[in-house]
Protein backbone atom coordinates (compact mmCIF):
# COMPACT_ATOMS: atom_id res chain seq x y z
CA UNK A 1 0.00 0.00 0.00
CA UNK A 2 1.27 3.37 -1.16
CA UNK A 3 2.23 6.30 1.95
CA UNK A 4 -0.89 8.17 2.36
CA UNK A 5 -0.13 11.88 1.86
CA UNK A 6 -1.06 14.48 4.71
CA UNK A 7 -4.19 15.89 2.55
CA UNK A 8 -5.18 11.67 2.69
CA UNK A 9 -4.36 11.17 5.89
CA UNK A 10 -6.31 13.87 6.97
CA UNK A 11 -9.35 13.03 5.18
CA UNK A 12 -9.16 9.61 6.25
CA UNK A 13 -8.82 10.77 10.21
CA UNK A 14 -11.99 13.21 9.81
CA UNK A 15 -13.77 10.32 8.56
CA UNK A 16 -12.48 8.18 11.27
CA UNK A 17 -13.57 10.79 14.07
CA UNK A 18 -17.24 9.95 12.40
CA UNK A 19 -17.27 6.40 13.24
CA UNK A 20 -16.30 5.80 9.25
CA UNK A 21 -15.28 2.10 9.20
CA UNK A 22 -13.76 1.87 5.86
CA UNK A 23 -11.29 4.72 7.20
CA UNK A 24 -10.44 2.57 10.00
CA UNK A 25 -9.49 0.03 8.22
CA UNK A 26 -7.42 1.77 5.02
CA UNK A 27 -5.30 3.44 8.73
CA UNK A 28 -5.10 -0.10 10.14
CA UNK A 29 -3.43 -1.13 6.50
CA UNK A 30 -1.27 1.96 6.29
CA UNK A 31 0.39 1.62 9.93
CA UNK A 32 -0.38 -2.04 11.77
CA UNK A 33 2.87 -3.49 10.11
CA UNK A 34 5.07 -0.74 11.31
CA UNK A 35 3.57 -0.71 14.66
CA UNK A 36 3.51 -4.59 15.17
CA UNK A 37 7.38 -4.26 14.24
CA UNK A 38 8.01 -1.29 17.11
CA UNK A 39 6.32 -3.53 19.46
CA UNK A 40 7.76 -6.86 18.68
CA UNK A 41 11.29 -5.52 19.23
CA UNK A 42 10.41 -4.50 22.82
CA UNK A 43 8.40 -7.50 23.54
CA UNK A 44 9.96 -10.43 22.18
CA UNK A 45 7.27 -12.79 21.51
CA UNK A 46 5.35 -12.51 18.19
CA UNK A 47 2.21 -13.73 19.25
CA UNK A 48 1.64 -10.54 22.36
CA UNK A 49 3.18 -8.15 19.59
CA UNK A 50 -0.08 -8.88 17.44
CA UNK A 51 -2.35 -9.14 20.30
CA UNK A 52 -0.59 -5.63 21.63
CA UNK A 53 -1.07 -4.29 18.29
CA UNK A 54 -4.62 -5.20 17.82
CA UNK A 55 -5.43 -3.55 21.16
CA UNK A 56 -3.48 -0.64 20.08
CA UNK A 57 -6.09 -0.19 16.99
CA UNK A 58 -9.23 -1.24 18.83
CA UNK A 59 -8.25 1.90 21.37
CA UNK A 60 -7.67 4.22 17.88
CA UNK A 61 -11.67 3.26 17.27
CA UNK A 62 -12.36 3.81 20.79
CA UNK A 63 -10.58 7.41 21.11
CA UNK A 64 -11.57 8.05 17.31
CA UNK A 65 -13.60 11.33 18.71
CA UNK A 66 -10.66 13.06 20.20
CA UNK A 67 -7.71 12.51 17.25
CA UNK A 68 -7.23 15.66 16.04
CA UNK A 69 -6.93 15.56 12.03
CA UNK A 70 -4.45 17.89 11.47
CA UNK A 71 -1.94 16.30 14.22
CA UNK A 72 0.68 13.57 13.56
CA UNK A 73 -1.13 10.30 13.60
CA UNK A 74 1.45 8.32 13.39
CA UNK A 75 2.99 10.26 16.83
CA UNK A 76 -0.31 9.37 18.36
CA UNK A 77 0.01 5.47 17.46
CA UNK A 78 3.39 5.71 18.46
CA UNK A 79 2.27 6.86 22.17
CA UNK A 80 -0.09 4.25 22.82
CA UNK A 81 1.83 1.59 21.81
CA UNK A 82 4.14 3.05 23.98
CA UNK A 83 1.98 3.02 27.09
CA UNK A 84 0.32 -0.31 26.19
CA UNK A 85 4.21 -1.80 26.46
CA UNK A 86 4.89 -0.36 29.67
CA UNK A 87 1.29 -2.35 30.87
CA UNK A 88 2.99 -5.49 29.35
CA UNK A 89 5.92 -4.85 30.67
CA UNK A 90 4.66 -3.93 34.49
CA UNK A 91 2.30 -7.10 34.25
CA UNK A 92 5.50 -9.18 33.32
CA UNK A 93 7.30 -7.79 36.65
CA UNK A 94 4.64 -9.73 38.09
CA UNK A 95 3.96 -13.09 36.32
CA UNK A 96 7.08 -15.52 36.12
CA UNK A 97 5.80 -17.35 33.52
CA UNK A 98 5.68 -14.07 31.17
CA UNK A 99 8.81 -13.57 31.83
CA UNK A 100 10.18 -17.04 30.61
CA UNK A 101 8.28 -16.72 27.59
CA UNK A 102 10.14 -13.45 26.87
CA UNK A 103 13.53 -15.13 27.47
CA UNK A 104 12.47 -17.69 25.33
CA UNK A 105 11.49 -16.20 22.22
CA UNK A 106 14.35 -13.70 22.16
CA UNK A 107 16.13 -15.33 19.74
CA UNK A 108 13.21 -15.68 17.37
CA UNK A 109 13.14 -12.33 15.98
CA UNK A 110 13.26 -11.41 12.69
CA UNK A 111 16.74 -9.11 12.62
CA UNK A 112 14.98 -6.20 11.08
CA UNK A 113 17.59 -2.85 10.65
CA UNK A 114 14.87 -0.16 12.34
CA UNK A 115 14.31 -3.01 15.32
CA UNK A 116 18.02 -3.84 16.07
CA UNK A 117 18.95 -0.18 16.05
CA UNK A 118 15.59 0.22 18.17
CA UNK A 119 16.63 -2.80 20.41
CA UNK A 120 20.58 -1.63 21.08
CA UNK A 121 18.96 2.04 21.54
CA UNK A 122 17.02 1.00 24.54
CA UNK A 123 19.59 -0.93 25.90
CA UNK A 124 22.23 1.37 25.47
CA UNK A 125 20.05 3.37 27.98
CA UNK A 126 19.68 1.07 30.78
CA UNK A 127 23.13 -0.05 30.67
CA UNK A 128 23.97 4.00 31.00
CA UNK A 129 21.89 4.03 34.12
CA UNK A 130 23.30 1.09 36.00
CA UNK A 131 26.87 2.34 34.95
CA UNK A 132 26.19 4.55 37.14
CA UNK A 133 25.54 3.38 40.19
CA UNK A 134 28.28 2.07 43.11
CA UNK A 135 30.17 -0.81 42.07
CA UNK A 136 28.92 -3.44 43.97
CA UNK A 137 24.97 -2.35 43.76
CA UNK A 138 25.86 -2.86 40.06
CA UNK A 139 27.13 -5.93 40.32
CA UNK A 140 25.01 -7.74 42.59
CA UNK A 141 21.75 -6.15 40.38
CA UNK A 142 23.09 -7.55 37.35
CA UNK A 143 24.17 -10.73 38.92
CA UNK A 144 20.45 -11.55 40.50
CA UNK A 145 18.22 -9.46 37.56
CA UNK A 146 20.22 -9.72 34.44
CA UNK A 147 22.06 -13.09 35.11
CA UNK A 148 19.35 -14.67 37.00
CA UNK A 149 21.32 -15.44 39.86
CA UNK A 150 19.26 -16.43 43.51
CA UNK A 151 20.36 -14.12 46.43
CA UNK A 152 21.75 -16.78 48.21
CA UNK A 153 24.05 -18.08 44.61
CA UNK A 154 25.28 -13.92 44.58
CA UNK A 155 25.87 -13.64 48.61
CA UNK A 156 28.31 -16.87 47.84
CA UNK A 157 30.25 -16.08 45.24
CA UNK A 158 30.49 -12.49 46.63
CA UNK A 159 30.96 -12.97 50.40
CA UNK A 160 28.01 -11.09 51.51
CA UNK A 161 25.14 -12.02 53.42
CA UNK A 162 22.05 -12.62 51.71
CA UNK A 163 20.55 -9.60 53.61
CA UNK A 164 22.89 -7.22 52.11
CA UNK A 165 22.51 -8.61 48.44
CA UNK A 166 18.65 -7.76 49.15
CA UNK A 167 19.45 -4.17 50.55
CA UNK A 168 21.88 -3.50 47.60
CA UNK A 169 19.04 -4.72 45.08
CA UNK A 170 16.29 -2.40 47.03
CA UNK A 171 18.85 0.61 46.66
CA UNK A 172 19.53 -0.04 42.99
CA UNK A 173 16.08 -0.28 41.78
CA UNK A 174 15.14 2.54 43.34
CA UNK A 175 18.15 4.79 42.07
CA UNK A 176 17.02 2.81 38.11
CA UNK A 177 13.60 4.62 38.36
CA UNK A 178 14.51 7.63 39.28
CA UNK A 179 16.94 8.12 36.72
CA UNK A 180 14.68 6.19 33.97
CA UNK A 181 11.52 6.69 35.07
CA UNK A 182 9.41 4.16 36.55
CA UNK A 183 7.51 3.98 33.56
CA UNK A 184 10.55 2.71 31.54
CA UNK A 185 12.27 0.81 33.99
CA UNK A 186 10.48 -2.74 33.19
CA UNK A 187 11.04 -2.07 29.39
CA UNK A 188 14.40 -1.50 29.89
CA UNK A 189 15.25 -3.92 32.20
CA UNK A 190 14.03 -6.65 29.81
CA UNK A 191 15.88 -5.30 27.07
CA UNK A 192 19.19 -5.33 28.81
CA UNK A 193 18.18 -8.61 30.50
CA UNK A 194 17.47 -10.27 26.89
CA UNK A 195 20.78 -8.86 25.42
CA UNK A 196 22.37 -11.28 27.64
CA UNK A 197 20.41 -13.96 26.75
CA UNK A 198 20.70 -13.76 23.20
CA UNK A 199 24.43 -13.49 23.88
CA UNK A 200 24.88 -17.18 25.03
Amino acid sequence: MKNLTPIDEKSLLLKLRSGDQAAFELLYRQYSVEIYRRILVMVKVADLAEEITQEVFVKVWDKRSIIEPGNNFKFFLYRISKNMVIDFYRKAARDQKLQDQIIDSSTEISNYTEESIIFNETNTLFQKALDALPPQQKQVFSMCKIQGLSYAEAGALLGIFTSTISNHIVKATKTLKQTLGEDYFFLLLFSALTMVISQF
